[in-house]
């Protein structure tokens, strides 16, 4: 098991050998049988529920299948929520809680993580409409050559430092959750190491990628290698197909029934199991690192500094949706003032009287008369 990182090591300041050597402790997240063993009980959950909803009903349908991407994704997440707090106990060095806690716990952890890449893309969306602002910009006549040959470098560097922000954020706030953190928390403990160790997270989180890389390399080389002699085998002992025609096993061996679910079944627990093991690694890895990160730095400030905020924006918030109440009060009193007004002008009217009720032409002849007039002017028929 993992031990915690030295505490008396402070990342403040240069990286020391023993904060590269400590990130190979990653490795030993192969030997966490219970954050492999929950991991792989969602990862196969989740592949055979999406499956079989697939299959109901015998012919494809999106509604279906999109209800098996979500339960597919949700058993994913709480796989990976499970392993990284059970790896977290492993960093950390203490006892590693049971997996039906360390289950019940990833499924707290998934609506903190959906609320958590909600706010991340947010603060992306903002960060690339003020990009889009600056590029609309450069349509100034005179000066939109000038200004997007200044425009166009900053956005790639604002653009590229979002994206590694976010992912590097996202990372610490992760194992932040795992550590038992709240969602203002865990933003504001990311915030306090982005802001103050970031070269030192890049750097250790890169060794991390490394060590998995190989470890990835190693558990897919044995898969590939071991893939097609044992699919040339099962298809020659089926029937189907012929060893040396590789094209033709494939489709020989889908053909095969039972065989063939059995053994896409087991194919997809393989590859679940080649994951889960890859997996292991990484997020002991970022465990690690994020121990190291924050160890010895007060997020408190940073975290005050965010529920201020939090406090402002919500204030605003509610004197804006105040003054639209009141906006909507008034159009709605104007509106019926309006209408109470025309109803007495309507009943205020003067009736009028038989003069201007008389018929506009000449009873006779049909000629175009006033109601001043007492004879018709073109017949002389006496009209009063």
């Amino acid at each position: 098991m993992s031990q915690q990182p030295n505490s008396n090591t402070s990342v403040s300041g240069a990286i020391g050998a023993d904060a590269f050597s400590s990130m190979f402790q990653c490795i030993a997240g192969l030997k966490n049988l219970r954050a492999a063993g929950a991991m792989m009980i969602c990862f196969v959950a989740g592949i055979l529920l999406a499956g079989l909803l697939g299959l109901a009903g015998g012919q494809p349908s999106f509604g279906r299948a999109a209800i098996g991407a979500v339960l597919f994704f949700l058993f994913f997440f709480t796989g990976i929520h499970s392993a990284g707090v059970l790896l977290m106990d492993q960093a950390r060095g203490v006892p590693l809680r049971s997996v039906t806690d360390a289950l019940v716990y990833a499924l707290m952890c998934v609506p903190r993580t959906i609320v958590l890449v909600i706010g991340l893309i947010l603060a992306a969306l903002a960060v690339y409409v003020l990009l889009a602002v600056l590029f609309f910009l450069r349509k100034i006549p005179g000066l939109g050559y000038l200004l997007f040959a200044v425009v166009f470098p900053v956005a790639v560097v604002v653009a590229g430092l979002t994206g590694t922000a976010l992912l590097l954020g996202l990372q610490m706030a992760l194992a932040s959750i795992w550590d038992g953190a709240s969602i203002t928390r865990a933003l504001a403990q990311t915030v306090a190491i982005l802001r103050s160790r970031l070269v030192e997270t890049v750097i250790l989180l890169a060794v991390v990628a490394v060590l998995a890389g190989i470890v990835s390399a190693l558990v897919f080389s044995v898969l590939l290698f071991g893939f097609w002699p044992a699919v040339g085998m099962a298809a020659a002992i089926v029937g189907v197909g012929e060893f040396g025609d590789l094209t033709s096993m494939l489709p020989g061996l889908m053909s095969g029934g039972g065989y063939a679910l059995a053994g896409a079944i087991g194919g997809g627990v393989l590859w679940a199991l080649a994951l889960t093991l890859v997996f292991q690694v990484g997020l002991l890895g970022v465990n690690l690192v994020y121990l190291r990160v924050s160890e010895g730095l007060d997020a408190s400030a940073t975290q005050a500094a965010m529920l201020s905020h939090l406090e402002g924006a919500r204030r605003k918030a509610a004197e804006v949706g105040h003054k639209a109440r009141e906006a909507a009060e008034r159009a709605r009193a104007q509106a019926e003032e309006a209408v109470a007004q025309r109803r007495t002008a309507r009943a205020q009217a003067p009736v009028p009287d038989a003069a201007q009720t008389m018929a506009t032409s000449c009873p006779k002849c049909s000629t175009a008369i006033t109601p001043d007039d007492l004879f018709c002017a073109s017949c002389g028929h006496k009209l009063k």
